[in-house]
């Protein structure tokens, strides 16, 4: 995934974390993605991938589209 597209669903997946009052490890635990995992993606350190994505779009039950943000890229 290209760097600002990921930038963009890292932030995406900040803000609605953020809007749920959900933590990295309760995305985490939902998900089955690793916390550290979690923390780093969260943190712009490694980037989103697919499989990621959609993980995270069925566990706030949005669209993936919706995590994409492309208006803003």
């Amino acid at each position: 995934m290209p760097e600002e597209l990921s930038a963009a669903v890292a932030a995406e997946v900040r803000r609605r974390l953020e809007e749920r009052g959900w933590s990295g490890r309760e995305l985490s635990r939902r998900t089955g993605i690793s916390q550290r995992s979690v923390v780093d993606k969260l943190a712009g350190r490694t980037a989103f991938d697919l499989d990621d994505v959609q993980k995270v779009s069925a566990a706030l039950e949005v669209p993936v589209v919706d995590l994409l943000n492309l208006p803003n890229i």
